[in-house]
């Protein structure tokens, strides 16, 4: 595995190649949806859900032939993954790119496999309306699920160049309605998966200043408000995949402001001692959302 991305491909570019995909390889019951860059989706009607399938990131640098899908519906996904590289090898979008010296999207790669959740929206649960921003298909489905208004922000790529401004903006505006905003920021993680610490550190850097910034600035003009700051998760740069160490969070209260002197906002805040944990996401958002605590 060379590129996972196709080098952050355009959304263009690969809605192009998954539309003719859906063409080549889809069937009554397996279908191609174009998402955002690399990231899009195949549904298979009544397919097994219990295929074994690794993220591309996770084995950058390996060979393939150990990590292909497996076990039931295996077979299948293996064979479309064949017969992708025969259709996007030659394909005109990836010509034009190795023109350009650019790597190609030269076949599919299945992972994230799953079926439709079930889960209550978040009106259900808190009595709120809410709105969510992402460039990321995955969050903008769970947020559809949830009941979210899906905002749509021209520019958001899920990468460094992103519209971080066009992204603090829609969510300021949203609060006029909507009682809840969800801000989805992918960049960090998309360095830490490349393993480039500059990367890191200037999606972590124009995150600080093109979106936390502009955001507490413009939610002056509302009387009262919190905001939730946090990672889904760790993406160290020496693994470059995802860990389940736990990720530290800040709570801002305009109504109740309290500092803790001489904390930075990083991985090691979660060693102190004094601080809030939560062993369970759910039980962190119904302290933020309706300020109880759940052990």
């Amino acid at each position: 595995m060379e590129d996972y991305s196709s080098g952050h491909i355009t959304t263009g570019e690969a809605r192009e190649l998954i539309l003719d995909l859906d063409r080549r390889l889809g069937t009554e019951v397996i279908k191609f949806h174009p998402g955002v860059s690399y990231r899009h989706l195949m549904v298979w009607s009544g397919g097994p859900d219990d295929v074994r399938c690794v993220p591309p990131h996770d084995i950058l640098g390996k060979d393939i032939a150990e990590y292909l899908p497996s076990g039931r519906g295996g077979e299948v996904l293996r064979e479309m993954m064949a017969e992708s590289v025969e259709i996007l090898t030659g394909h005109p979008v990836n010509r034009r790119r190795l023109e350009k010296g650019k790597n190609p999207g030269n076949s599919v790669w299945f992972w994230g496999q799953g079926r439709k959740p079930a889960m209550p929206t978040f009106r259900e649960k808190y009595a709120l309306r809410g709105a969510l921003i992402s460039a990321v298909d995955l969050t903008k489905g769970l947020g559809i699920y949830a009941g979210f208004e899906i905002l749509d922000v021209p520019g958001i790529t899920g990468y460094l160049d992103t519209n971080y401004r066009g992204k603090a903006e829609a969510a300021l505006k949203a609060l006029n309605s909507a009682d809840f905003v969800y801000i989805h920021v992918e960049a960090p993680d998309e360095a830490g998966h490349s393993g480039d610490c500059g990367d890191k550190i200037r999606a972590i850097e124009d995150f600080d200043s093109l979106v936390v910034g502009p955001v507490m600035k413009g939610l002056k003009e509302f009387v009262d408000y919190r905001v939730l700051l946090l990672p889904d998760h760790p993406t160290p740069l020496e693994l470059r995949t995802h860990t389940a160490d736990p990720v530290p969070f800040i709570l801002f209260d305009s109504a109740s402001v309290q500092m803790n002197e001489g904390l930075t906002f990083d991985e090691r805040i979660v060693d102190k001692e004094g601080i809030l944990i939560f062993e369970k996401g759910h039980a962190l958002m119904d302290y933020f959302i309706r300020g109880e605590r759940i052990p």
